[in-house]
């Protein structure tokens, strides 16, 4: 085995540049109109509203609420992608997009029109009827855009992919409320006080994002629209989901107490004062058990609730707790040597001791939970992992839920309030949910068909899945009993993204062992044992361990991983922990085989769609070898800069990459990979307000390119300067001067380009790698750059950049100590990226 070393840290010079994108995205084209009729038309439609505004009037005053508010009014537009829904939303009138949904071959735009303003649409129109330029009509490209205007109602506030509601019972709503100018909390109060004599009811609590509070309701569907239309405070409307079921095996233990003794008595603690800890949100932990006890100091237990016990009762908790320190218990108990724990773990109890939590804001539940902890002891190294997933199919689109775990990523305060302070970045670590196992008998196409559940959806995160290298089944014991899966495959329980919609991040980020099935004549079966991974169990009257598996499981072993690489490199950023565990996982053969020959962009995406970046490898994510030098440097730029003619585009990070040309080209064809992962983390903007326009979900965006064996430093400088960026209204980029190197990357630019995390391999030969020397890291768009009320330009962001070189064991070359030589001494590049 390689000797482990400590990756290289760098922190040389980075030369920042100008540099501007070219945009070019083509927009469908509006329907050719009866300029008379249509227009006719759609003054009729205004006419209709303004009566409607007269009669919300008089009830308001009824009500004795506030007199002049407005409307909510809903605009078709189409076909689909024609509008920039921007264009709409006109400063000077008050207008303000509320959400926008996507229909068939139409876009259905909700806006709030204060009282009075209508007449901005209606002056538009006159003129369109009126005044005629060189183009034709004015205001022509709006009104012929137009399909209909309309009241907007209950439906059109509903912003779910399932159908609304239509029953008269009541339920839980999340209402997602715009503030105005009021503060978050007044805002609550506000509406909470004005629903109360519609009989609506508000649950604790509320969470903040830029101009938006989301509260939960309880009512029914008339009652909500009566309030909807009245009180002008709801922009969204969206159902709740039920928490999944824990799924625990009760079976008989594998091993015997002594065994758990043997093992207690060889752990020794390792862990210190700088020692990274795991947070826990769960069912809280059982602190005695012996395997457990030393790690997890009492007075380290939380509740979310303080009158609910810390301790656990389910068992669920202390399951994920054993792996989270020990990893899958059958190694370590079958081994005699001594046993070194090097982290520690804290845990917050995020359920109540009997029943369930309402599952209305477990975005609010998860700040709390964070709070609890950090309020406590402020200063610790912490990485947060959450196996809780609420059931129901998601389509990669932002909830209250996963949003709140992006914001908390980031160091939010969910407001637009600028501060200097640093935020405090928290990394997050997530189970995408599990496919029932009665489904596991149409493996895998049930992995195909189930979806991740929320909120494994939140981009920031470590979202987890499942696959597996447990195929070993007693044929003497289980005669019938065939795995399911293969070794290295997706594991039967493992839910992938699939069937989300196009511009959303790919999940899972990473696949950890989580167990096999098994299936025989009678059909499909959890177990046995031999497939699953052993953990501690909570009632040590009982057992004192317990089988387990599944993403949860899976998550709680990446967890631990992410916890070793915080101990052992104490300055790296959380950004950069998730970006060491995604560059050091790998696609094992039997998840390459599912690719064709020639596999194209679809196919990769599939792949990515279901195993992420591949199973996850602690040995790489940990340590560097002679063979695979990896560069880790954590850097900061200005994604977005002000003029007088608006926000833009900042400068490109221009770094030399310091590889050992003499090496390289002394290997010549030797094959050799080049991996590189960028990770950051985005600031939320979870309204539904057109995710691809002007109200993107990111704040901003950042992409790498490296620059060609063939190229010259100018020929790459020019190419990164005209790469056109996401913020185009084409779906995916296009580059007008392409990487000549394209074909050798594994991925590629369009698949690797989701979310805030990119990561990619590119495989040739040492000679043409010796002339890969340069990478760059650019802004793309992000409501920071779009949203200019914000004024978020000219703010600082982070980004962790890793780079490793890998060549095969067999090869006599030490490439870890001249990297480490060139990198002691500092570097100037000399790249110009004129300004395009």
């Amino acid at each position: 085995m390689a000797e482990p070393k400590d990756h290289l840290t760098i922190a040389g010079s980075t030369e920042p540049r100008n540099f501007k994108s070219m945009l070019s995205g083509a927009r469908a084209k509006p329907p050719p109109r009866d300029r008379v009729a249509h227009g006719q038309k759609l003054l009729a439609d205004l006419n209709l509203l303004r009566a409607r505004a007269t009669g919300i009037a008089a009830q308001r005053q009824a009500f004795q609420l506030e007199p002049r508010l407005g409307l909510t009014i809903a605009i078709k537009i189409s076909p689909s992608g024609v509008f920039d829904f921007r264009n709409i939303e006109w400063k000077r009138d008050g207008i303000e997009v509320l959400n926008v949904q996507a229909g068939d071959g139409f876009d259905l735009v909700v806006v709030h029109v204060p009282e009075g303003r209508l007449a901005a649409f209606e002056k538009r129109i006159q003129e369109y009827l009126a005044k005629t330029t060189k183009w034709g009509p004015k205001n022509a490209t709006l009104v012929n855009a137009i399909e209909s205007f309309r009241s907007g109602a209950f439906d059109e506030l509903w912003t779910e992919a399932s159908d609304p509601p239509d029953d008269t019972e009541a339920r839980w709503f999340q209402l997602w409320l715009r503030i105005g100018g009021r503060s978050p909390t007044d805002a609550r109060r506000c509406f909470e006080e004005a629903v109360a004599q519609f009989g609506i009811e508000l649950e604790e609590g509320h969470v903040p994002f830029p101009g938006r509070i989301v509260v939960a309701a309880y009512a029914t569907r008339a009652q909500l629209e009566r309030a909807v239309e009245l009180l002008d405070m709801v922009a969204e409307i969206r159902g709740t989901k039920p928490t999944a079921d824990f799924f625990l095996e009760d079976l008989n233990p594998l091993e015997q107490v002594q065994w758990v003794r043997n093992l207690e008595a060889r752990i020794e603690d390792h862990s210190h004062n700088g020692s990274a800890y795991v947070t826990l949100l769960d069912t809280g932990v059982a602190q005695g058990h012996p395997l457990i006890s030393q790690s997890l100091h009492p007075s380290d237990m939380f509740a979310v609730n303080p009158s609910w016990p810390v301790a656990d009762i389910e068992g669920h908790g202390t399951a994920m707790a054993g792996l989270i320190l020990h990893g899958n218990l059958a190694y370590p108990l079958a081994s005699s040597d001594p046993y070194a724990l090097h982290h520690r773990l804290e845990s917050v109890r995020i359920f109540p001791p009997t029943g369930s939590n309402s599952p209305h804001l477990y975005g609010w539940i998860t700040d709390l939970a964070t709070r609890v902890v950090e309020g406590t002891h402020p200063s610790r190294r912490r990485a947060f992992a959450m196996m809780t997933t609420a059931t129901g199919a998601t389509t990669g689109s932002p909830s209250e839920w996963s949003a709140t775990i992006d914001r908390l990523s980031f160091g939010s305060s969910g407001t637009l309030e600028r501060t200097d302070d640093e935020p405090a970045r928290r990394l997050f670590i997530l189970s995408g949910g599990n496919v029932g196992w009665t489904e596991w008998h149409d493996y895998p196409n049930s992995n195909t068909r189930t979806p991740l559940e929320n909120p494994a959806q939140a981009w920031n995160a470590l979202t987890v899945g499942a696959y597996t290298e447990l195929t070993y089944i007693d044929a003497a014991k289980w005669p019938s009993m065939k795995c399911i899966a293969a070794a290295g495959a997706l594991a039967p329980s493992s839910t992938t993204a699939m069937l989300w919609g196009k511009g959303w991040p790919f999940k899972p980020d990473v696949v950890a062992e989580g167990g096999n099935g098994a299936i025989d004549t009678l059909g499909p079966v959890v177990g046995p044992g031999s497939v699953r991974l052993l953990t501690t169990y909570h009632d040590l009257t009982a057992s004192p361990l317990i089988e387990t598996g599944d993403t949860s499981a899976a998550a709680a072993e990446v967890a631990r991983t992410c916890a070793l690489i915080a101990t052992r490199y104490p300055d790296y950023w959380p950004e950069t922990v998730r970006g060491l565990v995604i560059h050091g996982a790998r696609y094992t053969p039997e998840m390459l085989a599912a690719l064709p020959a020639n596999p194209n962009s679809k196919d990769k995406e599939g792949l990515v769609r279901r195993v992420g970046y591949g199973a996850v490898k602690s040995e790489n994510a940990l340590n560097s070898t002679a063979h695979r030098p990896t560069l880790v440097l954590q850097k900061t730029m200005v994604p977005y800069r002000k003029d007088r003619d608006g926000v833009k585009l900042n400068k490109v990070n221009m770094h030399l990459l310091p590889w050992p040309e003499d090496e390289l080209r002394a290997l010549g064809p030797t094959a050799v990979e080049m991996r590189v992962t960028l990770s950051y983390f985005i600031d939320p903007n979870p309204s539904q307000r057109g995710w691809q326009s002007k109200f993107r979900y990111q704040s901003h965006g950042l992409r790498f390119a490296v620059k060609a064996a063939t190229e010259t430093n100018e020929e790459f400088g020019q190419r990164i300067n005209k790469v056109e960026r996401m913020e185009a209204a084409a779906e995916d980029p296009v580059e007008s001067m392409p990487d000549p190197d394209s074909s050798k990357w594994l991925l590629g630019n369009k698949v690797r380009s989701r979310g805030s995390v990119h990561s990619d391999v590119w495989k040739g030969t040492a000679a043409e790698l010796a002339s890969k020397s340069h990478l760059a890291v650019f802004p793309v768009g992000g409501w920071w750059k779009d949203w200019s009320q914000a004024e978020r330009h000219g703010v600082e962001v982070r980004y962790s950049l890793i780079v490793s070189l890998e060549i095969a064991d067999a090869i006599d070359v030490d490439l870890y100590t001249p990297i480490e030589t060139q990198i002691t001494i500092p570097t100037i590049v000399d790249i110009s990226i004129p300004v395009a």
